[in-house]
């Protein structure tokens, strides 16, 4: 087996010592907020204004010679050969607030305006551009004063992080200065927190001190049958609709189900088990519209063929399987997401237990068994890897499951062993996806 795996699946053991409930982002204290607003924050080494993010480089800038109040303004600077065809300043900050709309408000003047410039504003949720308004309507373009401009949109329930900036379209000069981002007409850092609906992993805390799942061996026959339940658990995590749907704890329900599968004697009793559990769940209904793949630019698809396997699975639960799979609802995923803007794979409530004591049995194993899972469902590199995947997973369950001192490998080393290697770009997406963060983009992945 190649020696690169062990680092990589060591990588998955980081849910037991680093939390990952943070998302990616930017949360602003107050102060912060009102000096980024108002470009008062100091312009970065490379000229850019501070506390924002934008590009293409050498387009945006922070302008001291140039300003509507205070010290800085941000200017956009764009020319007939600037990369792309527009240029954007932007930020964002989560939607932990209530209130009725929201309002970005602020002086722009301009310079030569091909097309348009403008501020823009958008709220993203599980799926982008849930709302947004960007100026192109008003058509500021040309040569023009300072003037306070405003966009507005409606706060949506469903929003859960709020992106705000400034851009230009085509070529010319465009100024920002003195900022406002107002919630029911105050300024945000006034607005009413907002009450944050309680989800599963809130309210079941059965196993917070541990599995308590206690094994000090294992034969072949339980490393065949909990390979088969790392298969399952994963599949059932991105298809079932009561898992979907965030109604399971699905890291406990691992640890609920996992003594019966260590008690089986054979295939046969651990595929009975699973199928008890799969039960537990509910009637997965038919569907109508039904989930369909959408083969555009698709690289490859998951591999289940597996669940088709009787001689693995048994007829039964082969075919429950398979129902689950054919009657897959077009449902928000609770433990998966696409990143606003760009599609790829964000990995929600992914826990870290950070306070969990190791060894433990059952928390390493799921280590594992999440690891494996977002490389087989989300790696747009998985057909790059040396070995048969499925055969991966099998050996490397004692492995993972009985390490006493299993510490995540530091990134330099990593780095060292990766750079320059075939596993390098998968093995990296898969480090960042078991921190519960995101996948670089490569080729099309698809859930089917």
């Amino acid at each position: 087996m190649a020696r690169f795996v062990l680092p990589l699946v060591c990588l998955a053991l980081v849910l037991v010592s680093h939390a990952q409930e943070a998302k990616p982002g930017i949360t602003m204290n107050r102060a912060d907020l009102e000096a980024a607003l108002s470009f008062e924050v100091a312009p970065t080494s490379s000229g850019e204004p501070g506390g924002w993010h934008g590009g293409p480089a050498g387009t945006f800038f922070a302008d001291d010679k140039v300003v509507h109040g205070g010290r800085w303004s941000a200017r956009i600077e764009r020319h007939s050969d600037s990369p792309r065809d527009f240029t954007n300043i932007g930020n964002f900050i989560p939607i932990d607030f209530s209130g009725e709309t929201v309002e970005l408000r602020g002086f722009l003047r301009t310079e030569d305006v091909s097309d348009f410039a403008g501020l823009w504003l958008r709220e993203d949720g599980t799926t982008p551009n849930l709302a947004l308004d960007n100026m192109q309507d008003q058509q500021l373009k040309g040569t023009t004063g300072w003037k306070e401009y405003s966009i507005k949109l409606h706060l949506l329930p469903e929003a859960t992080r709020l992106f705000f900036g400034v851009l230009l379209v085509g070529t010319g000069k465009a100024w920002a200065d003195d900022l406002q981002l107002l919630v029911d007409g105050k300024p945000v850092w006034e607005a009413p927190k907002a009450q944050l609906r309680k989800t599963i992993l809130d309210v079941d805390h059965q196993f917070d001190g541990g599995s308590g799942i206690r094994v000090t061996e294992l034969t072949r026959v339980q490393i065949e049958n909990l390979a088969t339940l790392g298969k399952v658990w994963g599949f059932l995590k991105y298809y079932h609709p009561r898992v979907t749907s965030g109604e399971r704890h699905w890291d406990y329900e691992l640890f609920r189900v996992l003594p019966r599968i260590l008690a089986a004697r054979d295939h046969t009793a651990a595929n009975a088990a699973l199928r008890s559990w799969i039960a537990s769940l509910g009637v997965v209904s038919p569907c109508n519209p039904c989930a369909k793949l959408d083969e555009v630019d698709l690289q490859f698809r998951q591999d289940l063929d597996w669940i088709a396997n009787e001689k693995l699975l048994g007829a039964d639960l082969s075919r429950t399987l398979r129902s689950i799979r054919e009657n897959r609802l077009l449902d928000k995923q609770f433990y998966v997401s696409q990143v606003a803007g760009i599609g790829n794979p964000s990995f929600d409530h992914e826990l870290g237990y950070s306070n969990l004591r190791v060894p433990d049995f059952g928390f390493q194993l799921l280590g594992l068994y999440r690891f494996w899972n977002i490389i087989e469902y989300w790696s747009p590199y998985r057909d790059l890897t040396a070995e048969d995947w499925n055969h991966v997973l099998a050996a490397f369950i004692p492995r993972i499951a009985f390490c006493e001192d299993c510490r995540i490998v530091p990134a330099g080393n990593a780095g060292a062993d990766l750079r320059g290697s075939r596993w390098s770009r998968w093995a990296m997406a898969a480090r960042c996806a078991a921190a519960g963060g995101q996948v670089p983009t490569g080729s099309q992945c698809a859930l089917r």
